[in-house]
């Protein structure tokens, strides 16, 4: 089971994940130092409801403050493009 997770990672690209800042971000890439820390494209803000232009955050980087709190669920947010979100990563 550890072999797949260190293939695949803890947050799989193309997951859905809510950050510690209240954004919602899907998965771009994993980071190869921590399964934890994966690069993300940021796109929505859970506190104004609204979504933004998308930009690529390294959760890895000495400089990031934010982090993954949650796995969200596609369906509840009603997000038909997340393909092209992941696919433009």
């Amino acid at each position: 089971m550890s072999k797949f997770i260190k293939c695949v990672g803890i947050y799989p690209v193309g997951s859905l994940v809510r950050l510690q800042s209240g954004r919602l971000a899907v998965v771009a890439a994993q980071s190869p130092s921590s399964l934890l820390t994966p690069s993300v494209k940021v796109f929505f803000s859970t506190e104004t409801g609204l979504r933004f232009e998308p930009y690529i955050l390294d959760l890895s980087g000495k400089q990031c403050q934010d982090k993954v709190v949650a796995c969200e669920s596609p369906e509840v947010w009603n997000f038909e493009d997340l393909g092209q979100l992941v696919s433009a990563a």
